[in-house]
């Protein structure tokens, strides 16, 4: 493996990894908040974190006037709406389900890769995504999905929405640096997040201790670290690649739920997390 595709690889790798332990604290949480209310306050524990290390390293945020708006565009999809749609389909379903939907992104990522920056969509990277789909499809067939139709369009509607934030935010990658980006992007996220959340007026809601751990920890890990290796290989890698190791997640899941609720891996589920590992590598080194 190249060099310089050794370490983006890693980076995406392990935020699949920790975004897994997400899905299953958002699952968790959705029985005491609203997805909006649970975004929202991510997005201000992240702005106050990230504009505090701007400050101190950067001296500001500061974005081109010419890119205000993509990264207006990009913040509001990618890091508010797009993550409120996210937890709403994991209320509706399950962290095991919603997972399972996420790993259509590498079709939407391929297609997405050739319309808009022109790679080839190569007979490997076609046989390779349908092979983690159905290795995905296989690691949750034995667990209690939860499934219902209203979550299935909804957890298909987040994966289309993150596919357009990828190709959009792309082209910043060039022009700024990792931290002066994301910190847009959570500003112009926290901006339009604000409006949705007054429009949706939530009531009734039931702030525990645990909850409120559960929020800051997976809003400095998950949220913040993770989006800034995300940040970093998706400026490294096609999106095909980054999308391809969405399929990372279902395995955590259910790792998580062996440990946690004591649920063996089936045969079936065990064949399908080494299909999903096989086409992930495979993928990352074609691609």
């Amino acid at each position: 493996m190249k060099e310089n595709k050794r370490r983006p690889l890693l980076a995406i790798f392990a935020v699949n990894f920790i975004w897994g332990f997400d899905f299953v604290a958002i699952d968790y949480m959705m029985d005491y908040v609203t997805p909006i209310v649970f975004t929202m306050s991510r997005l201000v524990i992240g702005c106050g974190l990230l504009l505090i290390l701007s400050f101190v390293k950067n001296k500001g945020v500061h974005i081109k006037k010419e890119d205000l708006l993509r990264v207006l565009i990009c913040g509001g999809l990618g890091m508010g709406i797009y993550f409120s749609i996210e937890n709403w389909g994991v209320g509706l379903t399950s962290a095991s389900f919603s997972s399972l939907i996420m790993a259509t992104l590498p079709i939407f990522g391929m297609i997405a890769d050739r319309l808009f920056f022109g790679n080839k969509i190569t007979p490997v990277k076609v046989v390779c995504v349908i092979f983690s789909v159905l290795g995905v499809y296989l690691l949750v067939s034995g667990e209690p999905l939860g499934m219902n139709l209203k979550g299935l369009f909804v957890m298909i509607l987040a994966a289309v929405i993150w596919t357009v934030y990828m190709v959009m935010v792309k082209p910043l990658y060039e022009k700024y640096d990792l931290l002066t980006l994301l910190t847009g992007l959570f500003i112009a996220g926290l901006i339009v997040e604000t409006p949705i959340l007054l429009l949706s007026n939530p009531t009734g809601l039931e702030i525990t201790g645990i909850g409120i751990i559960i929020t800051v920890a997976t809003t400095l890990v998950c949220f913040v670290l993770g989006e800034l290796a995300y940040t970093y290989a998706l400026g490294k890698l096609s999106v095909t690649v980054v999308a391809s190791f969405e399929n990372v997640l279902p395995i955590v899941a259910c790792v998580l739920s062996f440990i946690i609720f004591g649920t063996m891996l089936t045969g079936m589920q065990i064949i399908g997390g080494l299909i999903i590992m096989t086409a992930v590598t495979t993928i990352a080194f074609k691609g």
